[in-house]
């Protein structure tokens, strides 16, 4: 079916391509307001075509027309203006402001075309060019605070990782919160990572500068036509089409970028090495309270004499400066009878971690056809090819890749690398990895010289849609779309005994297969219903069909017999070798979308999808109940009231329009879950010819099926008001929502009496309520300067209002003995812990009698402290544009929202962070004392809290009650002596006795999360180069935080996975910024 299908769009496309060429005519022209002023970014098109251009920053523009056309010109807050050419060279055209506003056009479901003054819901698009010119690889990470309502952050992983997406709220218990991604009908995943290696998504194999552009739909009522699939919500990308033209019009792009580390993820101190009681050991590990670093010579554990000094950017010193290239090239032509679009792009991108790199090639071929006065066709196919190596394992690996955790953790502050990176230092003597105790930590320098991870990716994707017009109210259309990922992963790892052996060497290679393809037809209706009534009403079909499995994964064991050689057969063991079951879903559909509207001022939009889901199908013959169709409605509004009084409202109220909404979405799950009790190690045959599947395979006893599994239902409401002001100067955009998930598929862990671990169950019901906010503006406009501002802001509140019967908390995520819960009458992402602080009434922590290392401890309990959510998202941009000149800068901030820092735990219980500094020394407010051993030091220390009741000490022979004592009163009565460094941060943050909560904090930042400079050429340059643009800018990207509430400067958006409960980092990675430049020429 998919070679068929792929077969018919290059054979339709290779068509498209002839139909290109038809005598054509320049013109230029000059698009000002009635003022005079030059407008910038007005579009300009041929009538009747995709043919077009933009105006410069000087209003100017150069368009290939037909001498007989009429040109469109569109501009946002003023009124569509056609203007006929009359075979004229040159044109002068003033546009009219537009108090009604709004005319612009969005892509909405299924890829209808809308006027957005129409729709009864809020959406958000975005050009392309604003995607592409970030120069981010994944093109998720270009939204971060772009859109209202959408909390983006970054997940560890280098460049290429997936980021974490989540749209008005999390809305899932059981993980599947991030919203779809479909391109031009092609539906992707944002796959969560939850382990500790993040290769990121398919996202990262196509290229930003093919969109035309990017619409973001939030409300279950802009979703709804896509069905279970965008019950978290939708971001639609549209490719860019060929334009009418005379000749072949080629495009060039080269972009240039340096990544650069300019602080560590963590702040860590310089003055005090390797220790533990105040003198320097080189046997105490990671430990650093050792002596201060004075220039002396000291011995290492190898037995080296290194001077003892610092090493104060030891933990930068490791990576190196990031190279980012992309070349783009596109040629495209057409005329009335067709066009088309080809393009190509080359990245190569080695980030600031060394090993860690990642290349892609995408090819995309986009084409229409005007076949006949009946018919038309529009096709367009990817290919994308990518490797990507040796992703960064910060954040949350708890290996020897983790460098991030080695130097919080494993490295003192003196550590030099510049020493123990030498390959004498970590290999052995008889080959292998050196000795840990006399090379410590090298056993990181040992696996980036020898080991690797890397993951090949092809991807395939084709769209293809044919258009009727059975006549002027009529059209029939079909459409099919179908995609093929192929991933391959090959792990090389080098035994660490002598000769390079060892049963921890070992070679692993596995594929993965996912494909899926859609049939889509629709009749569109738009009768015609008098002056006054407009209406169309869509009535469609559709089948989805996907399947997922991996193919193969094959994995030595027991070590390599020969070193180096990798290959599955030289496994010292036999291999282990697995093939997996194809995991396959089919889902079909039918679906209506109706609209209507009054005298251009009221507006009504109806739609209802019903989804038949094979993941809920029970197979005949079993006790299931079959639950598998769902139906779900949406009806949206909207009054445009400045049309309603037209004449009757104030001169500064230039546009006005209320909506609302109400949207019902079901969700299913994956598939062959209904049925967990079982499984199939074979391809379930039947399942691609629609036979029932077969249930007769293996029993898995500790999974109990359910027999009557329901789709989860979300409800949403949505009212809005969009109002602008002083000639369309202001605007405000406000939107409130509500959305009620209930019926929530879950795998619930059940007591151990049941005989199962587990079970999939109907259950929970979260609310969601929240506000969004968009404020634009333009503050100065005059002939040759433009300051345009934006500024949006949102507010997720979330309550878990039931779990199940007997239920009252669920686990989402876990580390480190912190917990993220659902908790009934809590919100999503609480954070608890067994090794929070225990309080008295007055809220001071309880200190307990410990052992020899630690004589006295916090006191260890289990309290909340705190959540992961953010209790708002903003985000401001200023766009300057002066003559051919702009400047964009864009802060992003996100407030509230809760995170642990095992960073923080640890660093401090080794002695290694910044914030471990005070009390070392006299100089540093530590207390001048006699040991127990009769030496004078200066670095005691004295912990908050009091002495729980029942704790005793005895002060020469007599026992003396410390209950409800602070330890200053006790110390101030020489009950006690001081604490060392060690023993004071030890009970903060040592693995086994320290307080988690003492590591968890608000991760509040502003970013300033981007800057762009460009120059465009004037059009009087470009004609006598005979091109046809040449636009020269400079981006940077991440380029510093302007506020960040963690201590010792943690970097806030270091989260480990992707996952939307994901709290926590380990090692996190460092800040990197990310500066290049872009040349784009036009011929």
């Amino acid at each position: 079916m998919r070679r068929s299908l792929l077969l018919a769009t290059l054979l339709f496309l290779c068509c498209a391509v002839a139909a290109w060429a038809q005598d054509k005519k320049a013109v230029t022209g000059t698009v000002k307001d009635e003022k005079g002023t030059p407008l910038p970014g007005v579009t300009v098109k041929e009538k009747g075509t995709a043919n077009g251009a933009m105006t410069t920053g000087d209003g100017t523009f150069k368009v290939q027309v037909a001498p007989n056309a009429t040109l469109v010109l569109s501009y946002i807050g003023f009124i569509n203006q056609e203007v006929p050419v009359n075979g004229q060279s040159t044109l002068t055209i003033t546009l009219k402001e537009d108090n009604k506003n709004l005319n612009e056009v969005v892509v909405t479901a299924m890829g209808m075309k809308r006027e957005q003054r129409k729709l009864g819901y809020a959406v958000t698009e975005l050009k392309g060019a604003d995607v592409a010119k970030t120069n981010a690889i994944n093109p998720v990470s270009a939204l971060q605070g772009k859109v209202a309502g959408l909390d983006i952050s970054a997940a560890a992983g280098g460049p290429a990782a997936a980021p974490r997406i989540v749209l008005r709220g999390a809305k899932s218990l059981n993980g599947k919160d991030q919203p779809i991604f479909i391109i031009d009908g092609v539906i992707f995943e944002n796959d969560e990572s939850a382990a500790d290696v993040n290769f990121g998504n398919v996202l990262k194999n196509l290229n930003p500068d093919d969109y035309e552009s990017v619409t973001v739909l939030k409300g279950a009522a802009a979703t709804a036509l896509y069905g279970s699939r965008a019950i978290n919500g939708a971001v639609l990308i549209t490719t860019k089409k060929g334009s009418v033209r005379k000749g072949i019009g080629v495009s060039v792009s080269q972009t240039a970028q340096m990544e650069k580390v300019y602080r560590g993820a963590i702040d860590l101190q310089n003055e005090f090495g390797q220790g533990q009681d105040g003198t320097y050991n080189n046997g105490a590990g990671g430990y650093s309270f050792g002596s201060r670093m004075d220039g002396s010579m000291v011995k290492l554990a190898n037995g080296m004499e290194v001077p003892y000094t610092p090493k104060p950017n030891n933990a930068k010193d490791l990576y190196q400066t990031g190279k980012y290239f992309n070349t783009n090239v596109a040629m495209e032509g057409g005329n009335d009878k067709g066009t088309f679009r080809l393009s190509y792009s080359h990245l190569n991108n080695n980030s600031v971690s060394p090993n860690n790199e990642f290349g892609r090639n995408t090819f995309a071929f986009r084409g229409s056809s005007q076949i006949s006065k009946v018919l038309s066709a529009d096709a367009g196919v990817t290919y994308a090819t990518s490797k990507t190596q040796n992703p960064d394992r910060q954040g949350g690996d708890y290996t020897n890749y983790n460098i991030g955790r080695k130097w919080v953790y494993v490295y003192p502050r003196n550590y030099d690398p510049s020493i123990w990176s030498k390959p004498e230092n970590y290999i052995g003597k008889n080959g292998g990895r050196a000795n840990l105790s006399t090379n410590p930590g090298t056993d990181y320098f040992y696996q980036m010289a020898f080991n690797s991870w890397t993951r090949k990716e092809s991807l395939i994707t084709g769209n293809f849609s044919l258009t009727a017009t059975a006549n002027e109210w009529l059209k029939f259309v079909g459409k099919a779309n179908f995609s093929n990922e192929q991933t391959t992963d090959e792990r090389k790892e080098v035994g660490t005994g002598e000769f390079f052996k060892g049963s921890d060497g070992f070679y692993s290679t596995a594929g993965v297969n996912k494909s899926q393809y859609t049939f889509t037809g629709m009749a569109m209706i738009t009768p015609k219903l008098g002056k006054k009534f407009e209406g169309s009403l869509n009535l469609g079909a559709e089948t989805w069909n996907s399947g997922i499995g991996k193919q193969y994964n094959n994995r030595t064991s027991g070590g390599l017999r020969i070193p180096f050689l990798y290959d599955i057969s030289n496994s010292i063991s036999a291999p282990i070798v697995k093939n997996d079951p194809l995991l396959r879903k089919v889902i079909n559909s039918v679906f209506f979308a109706a609209s209507l509207s009054y005298n251009n001022e009221l507006f009504l939009d109806v739609t209802g999808r019903n989804d038949w889901s094979s993941a809920l199908t029970y197979p005949k013959g079993s006790r299931g109940k079959t639950n598998n169709s769902y139906f779900y409605p949406s009806v949206s509004g909207a009054w445009e009231f400045t049309q309603t009084f037209k004449g009757q409202l104030p001169e500064w109220i230039s546009y006005g329009k209320l909506r609302a909404s109400y949207a019902m979405v079901g969700g299913d799950l994956d598939p062959y879950q209904i049925n967990t009790g079982y499984y199939t190690p074979e391809l379930f045959q039947g399942a691609a010819s629609g036979k029932d599947l077969p249930l007769v395979n293996i029993y898995n006893s500790n999974i109990l099926p359910n027999m009557n599994l329901k789709p989860s239902i979300s409800k949403s409401v949505e009212v809005g008001a969009n109002v602008r002001f002083f000639n369309n100067r202001l605007g405000f955009d406000v939107a409130w929502y509500r959305t009620n998930i209930t019926n929530q598929i879950i795998n619930l862990p059940t007591s151990i009496e049941s005989g199962v671990t587990s079970a999939y169950i109907n259950a929970g019901s979260m609310v969601n309520r929240g506000i969004e906010i968009l404020i634009n503006g333009t503050p100065i406009q005059n002939k040759n300067f433009t300051w345009d501002v934006s500024l949006n802001g949102s507010r997720n509140k979330n309550k878990i209002v039931k779990l199940a019967p007997g239920v009252d908390k669920l686990e989402l995520n876990e580390d480190q003995g912190v917990k993220a819960l659902a908790t009934v009458g809590g919100s999503y992402g609480d954070l608890v812990s067994d090794y929070a602080y225990t309080r008295d009434a007055n809220g001071r922590p309880l200190i307990s009698i410990g052992g020899s290392d630690f004589p006295y401890v916090y006191k260890r309990g289990y309290a909340v402290i705190g959540n992961i959510m953010p209790d708002f998202n903003l985000g401001l941009q200023n766009n300057f544009t002066y003559k051919n000149w702009n400047l964009g800068v864009l802060i992003q901030a996100r407030i509230g929202g809760d995170f642990f820092s095992a960073s923080h735990q640890y660093g401090t219980g080794r002695g290694n962070t910044a914030n471990t500094l005070d009390g070392r020394d006299t100089e540093h407010g530590g207390i001048t004392y006699t040991d127990a051993s009769g030496k004078v030091r200066n670095d005691g220390m004295i912990p908050e809290g009091v002495f729980q009741p029942g704790t005793k000490v005895t002060v020469n022979g007599t026992e003396v009650v410390l209950d409800g004592m602070t330890y200053r009163d006790a110390y101030d009565k020489g009950y006690v002596k001081p604490m060392t460094p060690l023993q004071y941060y030890g009970m903060i943050g040592d693995w086994g006795v320290g307080i988690r909560e003492a590591s968890v904090f608000d991760a509040s930042y502003v970013a300033l999360r981007e800057v762009s400079l460009g120059y465009s050429l004037p059009s009087s340059i470009i004609d006598r180069w005979k091109l046809t643009s040449l636009r020269v800018s400079v981006v940077g990207r991440n380029l510093g935080y302007l506020f960040n509430n963690l201590p010792n400067h943690i970097n806030p958006e270091a989260v480990r996975n992707n996952k939307t409960s994901a709290f926590s980092e380990y090692g996190a990675v460092p800040f990197v910024r990310n500066m290049g430049i872009t040349v784009q020429v036009g011929f």
